[in-house]
């Protein structure tokens, strides 16, 4: 039986907004995501990586491959390796008040990176997937967790993603500059 929460607690989850936590989660390896993904998207009626509320297809190739070589480099946390996809569906769990397509829906920029870059298309170092086969650098040892939600509204889902993708400020292309030339100057004081 749930506790009562006193008003004060009440107001406190409206103010905080606690997010609803996936149904469902598994670890996939690189080199089986995209397949896997598919074949999760057959069970739940489709796999929609580009919805009206995406961003689309933003990150460059370049970024891609960055990406790509920061996991490849081990410094990409666990949130990175995260992907968040949507089925309203979900565990044959029909709401037939729900407003959202069928299937599952997004995931895109890091997914994408990580499929090109197993495709062969994306090439961190410069490298493709097929070259770093046998090494420890292999897309076979990397894993991604995917997490599949249940919003069956679209103001859920909405609120969802706006919760996760909002407050950060990106670096503009000034100051990583400005750290470059930092960087290089640190190099020539060393040498």
């Amino acid at each position: 039986m749930a506790r009562e929460l006193s008003e004060f607690e009440q107001e406190l989850v409206k103010l905080v907004n606690p997010l609803t936590a996936a149904r469902w989660q598994a670890d996939y390896r690189w080199d089986n995501l995209e397949r896997a993904m598919v074949e999760l998207g057959n069970d739940y009626q489709g796999l929609e990586l580009c919805p009206d509320f995406q961003r689309g297809h933003v990150w460059q190739p370049e970024q891609q491959a960055h990406f790509v070589e920061n996991c490849l480099r081990g410094i990409v946390p666990a949130s990175g390796l995260y992907l968040q996809f949507n089925s309203p569906s979900w565990m044959d769990v029909e709401d037939t008040d729900s407003n959202l397509p069928p299937g599952l829906q997004y995931g895109l920029q890091r997914y994408t990176a990580i499929t090109e870059f197993v495709k062969g298309n994306v090439k961190p170092f410069g490298l493709t997937a097929e070259q770093l086969k046998g090494t420890q650098f292999s897309a076979n040892r990397f894993h991604v967790k995917v997490a599949v939600h249940n919003f069956t509204q679209r103001y859920e889902l909405l609120n969802h993603y706006v919760s996760i993708n909002s407050g950060g400020t990106p670096h503009s292309a000034e100051e990583i500059a400005r750290v470059r030339a930092l960087l290089a100057d640190s190099k020539v004081l060393k040498d």
